[in-house]
């Protein structure tokens, strides 16, 4: 339902903008200041039955390049995560629905999970950390605009 559209992309993307809207004046006025969007790999692949939420992550990744170009005079820096499959809660709920739709045991569908991913791994939220980490200090000085994906390079969905 359109209420549904309407709720994924306040909760995904308007959040991200507000974000930027406020954070923006200070670091203009300071001269300084980098800004780390969350976007996801559904936003670089699109993901089945989940149109809301791939099209805010698609879009997170378009007001990067746009806020980058922006405020990048003003010496602020601004990039996208796009994150894939993250260890966890969440991927465990992913994983148990899955096996009680298709009748697979828990690790059957890990495997069949993580087969889709180069490094055959889910990535932690220490890993999604250090990338926030390095793009906002003096070593990725030089870094904007970018997305940079944190993923273990996933092939397919």
């Amino acid at each position: 339902a359109f209420a549904d559209w309407q709720r994924c992309l306040a909760v995904n993307l308007d959040s991200v903008f507000l974000c930027a809207h406020f954070a923006a004046p200070i670091f203009r006025a300071q001269g300084s200041g980098s800004i780390v969007n969350m976007s996801s790999t559904a936003g670089l692949f699109g993901l089945p039955q989940r149109a809301p939420y791939t099209a805010a992550k698609w879009a997170i990744r378009g007001l990067t390049k746009a806020l980058a170009q922006e405020l990048g005079p003003a010496g602020v820096r601004v990039n996208c995560i796009c994150p894939g499959s993250v260890e966890g809660d969440r991927m465990d709920r992913v994983i148990a629905a899955q096996a009680a739709a298709t009748g697979a045991t828990l690790e059957a569908v890990r495997d069949d999970l993580t087969r889709t991913v180069s490094l055959r791994t889910f990535v932690s939220a220490q890993d999604i950390a250090n990338m926030a980490l390095f793009v906002t200090s003096a070593a990725g000085a030089r870094v904007s605009g970018q997305e940079l994906v944190v993923d273990g390079h996933t092939e397919t969905f």
